[in-house]
């Protein structure tokens, strides 16, 4: 049985099933991300959502960096494996070039969007539960 609540920890992020049926994972601030970074959350969450797709509400604190073998395994088809549909919140131009790039060149295969504001990545996630 899924425990909902359950919160993952590690030093770049923290992972934890929201009693909405939405993953929300935390970016903490100034981590860096690449692509085992990207494996470690990624196999985390076998760990809480038991090989079922979710909805990912991913918020990204400041100064984070996200290198490009990250972005790629992200969009892969291993990275997408527990996801129904993604939602980042942002909040720097930096990141919102990436966000661009990520779209265009990665081309992530679930409904992925980029959000100013947390409340409008939870409605727009709403609409896939």
């Amino acid at each position: 049985m899924i425990d909902v609540n359950e919160k993952i920890v590690m030093s770049h992020s923290e992972i934890f099933l929201r009693n909405d049926g939405i993953v929300e994972i935390l970016i903490k601030e100034s981590s860096v991300i690449g692509r085992e970074e990207c494996i470690e959350i990624t196999d985390s969450y076998e760990t809480i959502l038991e090989s079922q797709r979710f909805p990912l509400l991913h918020i990204i604190e400041d100064y984070v960096t996200i290198d490009k073998e990250a972005r790629e395994y992200a969009a892969s088809e291993e990275g997408l494996r527990y996801s129904k549909v993604e939602a980042f919140v942002i909040n720097s131009l930096a990141h919102k070039i990436l966000a661009n790039f990520y779209m265009k060149v990665n081309k992530p295969s679930v409904p992925t969007k980029f959000f100013r504001s947390r409340e409008e990545a939870e409605d727009w996630l709403s609409k896939y539960l």
